[in-house]
């Protein structure tokens, strides 16, 4: 694990359980609404089908994986992993409530490290995950979607573009803890050392304006 991911799982475990505060009660909701404002596109985007095997990398709450479930009526297991045990927990909690605790399962795992076997998904999630990577270890959580996904699966991922507003980029900075807000063509330029060469953008649907966000899906090359 590298010294961001950890330095994630402490920020997600505190903001999680309650231990900052205001930060924590709006954290909490967010993860909560979340799933509502970005599958409906994501899924049109992905091409998302039932017969799909789906992992989310950083899942958080588990918001985005039980909707997309829901709205996706998929006939295989959905799988999330997230750094911080924590938010398994709520996870966990949401995915009872959901009725589907058979059907999407839970690792505690960092990105940069992933606990299943080569060619095992159709479409690997990375939401708002990526600011809070180095280098080094983004380099590694792309190397390891690349491996995990079958030949001609999907990545598709988003997260918060930096702003030329500077007060912007201070407000994402320290409300989320990032590492670093990484502009499109940085982006681009890791997925295609990552073996993403192709990359596609799509629209998410998100409240937490005056942000904007940079949202991709990007296939995979075996050649």
């Amino acid at each position: 694990m590298y010294e961001d991911e950890k330095f994630a799982q402490v920020f997600y475990d505190e903001l999680e359980g309650g231990g900052l505060g205001t930060l924590s009660f709006v954290g909490r909701m967010v993860f909560d609404i979340s799933g509502f404002f970005y599958v409906g596109n994501l899924l049109r985007h992905c091409r998302l089908r039932s017969s799909h095997r789906v992992l989310e990398i950083g899942c958080g709450a588990a918001s985005i994986l039980t909707r997309a479930y829901s709205v996706n009526g998929s006939n295989k297991t959905y799988f999330g992993i997230d750094i911080s045990p924590v938010m398994l927990d709520r996870a966990r909690q949401n995915i009872q409530k959901k009725g589907l605790n058979d059907r999407i399962f839970l690792v505690e795992s960092p990105a940069s490290t992933l606990p299943f076997k080569s060619q095992s998904f159709d479409l690997v999630f990375l939401a708002y995950v990526i600011k809070h990577l180095s280098d080094e270890s983004l380099a590694s959580c792309l190397r390891e979607a690349y491996r995990v996904l079958i030949p001609g699966g999907n990545l598709a991922l988003w997260e918060f573009l930096p702003s030329p507003i500077s007060w912007i980029n201070r407000y994402i900075y320290a409300i989320t803890r990032a590492q670093k807000l990484r502009t499109l063509p940085e982006v681009l330029s890791f997925l295609g050392d990552g073996g993403f060469p192709v990359a596609r953008s799509f629209t998410v649907i998100a409240p937490w304006l005056p942000t904007k966000t940079l949202a991709l899906v990007a296939g995979e090359n075996r050649s």
